[in-house]
Parts: C-alpha cells; sequence; structure tokens
C-alpha cells in the first residue's frame, strides 16, 4: 500500500496530464525526509505522488488515485503531481534533480497515451496563488519559457533525442522571493449552541470549534480581498450571504440565528493586483460532523469532481471548521 494510502480518493481513469512543482525546500528535504515527513503530518495540508531529489525519487501515492497536490479541483482529480524537490538548496542539485523530473513525466506520459502540451503538462502557478514552481521559473525565464521548456524537454525524452538543458538564470533571487510571497490570512471564529464565541483562529493553525459540541454562527475575516460565506441552518435552510467579520453586526457581521448548522459555503474574491502576480486564491476549508471524522475540502463554491459547492451535510450538525 502506498504511503498515502488512497486518501485523496480513487480517480477511476488513467491521468490526463502532470503537473510539475518546486518544493521549496531546503538541501535536507530530500526523498527520505519526505518519506518520514508524509507519515507525521496531515495530508489533507497537500501531498503530490511523486517526490524526486538527490538521494531517489519517492512514490508517495498510487498513479490510479488522486493527490490534494495544486489546490484546484480538477488538479487534483485528474493530474499526476511531480515534486522537483530541494529547490531551496544547492543549484546544481535542484538541475539535476529538475532533469530526473522530466524523465519521469516523460516516462509517465508515455505510459498513459499522454502528449504533452500546454493543456496536458501544467505549473501550480497556474491555477493557485502560489510561486511554485518558483525556481524552476527562474531559471528558465518565467512562466510560459518554463513550460515550453518543460513540454520540449519531456518530448525529447520520451523520443530519445536528447539534448543539454538550457537555463537563462543562476536561479538565486526567486528562490529568495518565494519566501517574501504573501499569504493571504483567514481569520475565522464560530459560537457555539451554548452561546459561547471561541478564539479567533488564522488558517491551520487550529480549529475553530469544540468536538462534540453543535456549531451555531460562523464569521470569518481575509486579510487581502473579500470573502462571502453563509450557513445553513438545520431544518430552514440557507441564510444570505454575509461579508463581515463582527459578532456585533447582527445584520454583516457574522451567518448564523443560533440554532445549530449542518453546512457551510465560503467564496473568496482575489485582489486584481495580486492575482496578476500571484494567480487566482481559492477559499479551501472542510468540516466535521458532530463526533466524527472531517468531510472533504471544498474549493470556493465549486461543483462537481467530488465537490458539493459546500462543506457540510444537511440534516447533520457540524462541530468543527477549518479553512485556509
Amino acid at each position: 500500500m502506498s504511503i498515502c494510502r488512497g486518501v485523496a480518493g480513487n480517480r477511476g481513469r488513467n491521468p490526463a496530464g502532470i503537473f510539475i512543482h518546486n518544493d521549496a525546500g531546503s538541501q535536507n528535504a530530500n526523498a527520505a525526509f519526505y518519506r518520514n515527513w508524509l507519515q507525521t503530518h496531515p495530508l489533507e495540508n497537500g501531498f503530490a505522488h511523486y517526490y524526486v531529489a538527490q538521494d531517489g525519487i519517492l512514490q508517495a501515492e498510487d498513479d490510479w488515485n488522486c493527490a490534494w497536490h495544486c489546490g484546484d479541483t480538477s488538479g487534483n482529480l485528474n493530474y499526476l503531481g511531480i515534486e522537483t524537490c530541494q529547490s531551496m538548496g544547492d543549484l546544481d542539485v535542484f538541475k539535476a534533480n529538475e532533469e530526473k523530473a522530466l524523465q519521469l513525466a516523460a516516462q509517465k506520459c508515455k505510459e498513459y497515451g499522454i502528449t504533452p502540451s500546454t493543456s496536458t503538462i501544467r505549473l501550480h502557478q497556474e491555477v493557485y496563488a502560489t510561486s511554485c514552481p518558483h525556481r524552476s521559473v527562474e531559471i528558465h525565464g518565467g512562466r510560459e519559457a518554463t513550460k515550453s521548456y518543460f513540454i520540449k524537454r519531456i518530448k525529447e525524452y520520451m523520443g530519445g533525442n536528447v539534448t543539454p538543458p538550457t537555463y537563462v538564470s543562476g536561479g538565486q533571487a526567486q528562490a529568495q522571493a518565494a519566501q517574501r510571497q504573501p499569504e493571504v490570512v483567514f481569520t475565522y471564529a464560530v459560537k457555539l449552541e451554548d452561546g459561547r464565541i471561541l478564539p479567533l483562529v488564522r488558517n491551520l493553525t487550529d480549529f475553530a470549534g469544540i468536538q462534540g459540541k453543535r456549531i451555531t454562527d460562523v464569521a470569518i475575516k481575509v486579510d487581502k480581498g473579500s470573502v462571502k460565506y453563509r450557513v445553513h441552518v438545520i431544518g430552514r435552510g440557507w441564510l444570505p450571504y454575509v461579508t463581515g467579520c463582527n459578532w456585533n453586526d447582527h445584520n454583516n457581521g457574522y451567518a448564523g440565528t443560533g440554532q445549530p448548522i449542518d453546512a457551510i459555503e465560503v467564496y473568496y474574491n482575489t485582489p486584481a493586483d495580486y492575482a496578476a502576480k500571484y494567480g487566482y486564491q481559492k477559499a479551501q476549508y472542510r468540516v466535521s460532523p458532530v463526533n466524527g471524522a472531517y468531510w472533504s475540502w471544498q474549493y470556493d463554491n465549486e461543483t462537481g469532481n467530488g465537490q458539493d459547492g459546500y462543506a457540510g451535510a444537511f440534516g447533520q450538525a457540524i462541530d468543527r471548521f477549518q479553512l485556509f
């Protein structure tokens, strides 16, 4: 059985393409490191199918299973994820890792009949607010140049006609800049059935709620852009959207009426300047039924591909909420 045990679900068909990532990891973030790390950290925070590093290639998930590797529903469901490791470490080591990752991508393209193109060979930053693959983008001269290089290189490996690798930059500035990319911070809190308002939570530093205690109201804010959200009250239905985060504002400061809720919908609006520089961000959130395990992550109000448009299940009160 794979390390990740099919936790993201079975795809039920061959992958349609490949996302190539950079891990933003140090020189110590090799395959052996990820083998241990993946087994001791929450997989819902993200993982790829393959980790390509100086000490070898780690397959963390079977090809026929999905992986949570790109923050995009279609990408997670339909594409393999290959993580090029040690991208914050020695440049020559990273370049060698990237070549191994492209060789692996070529092998997978041949195995599954994938024709390398702009729609089948993808970059994380195309679909999510991230600089990934940050170091590849710098040493190859930008997003589009990197995609073109990856596609060309994969085709060469597939055809057995491999030329020397080419680079346009030394790759140091972007490695430093990646550390400075501003994070979108969601801050949120809940009110319980007994009237208690719990402390605010930032992103995934904790969860909002107390296991076994039903949530009745939710308040959310974000440090960049804007957010709208609503809750579904058991036996009553959806309440109107709100956009504020203020327990004293009973019109637009929180969602809820003091009655147990069974679902939450959150939608994030990325500011134009942030989207132009880093790509679009989506609210990613999940809830758990009272005394139960978390349901799957929801992205904004997307539907299809296993997404419901909201987190929760009608008729089952919730006790925990996470958002980032």
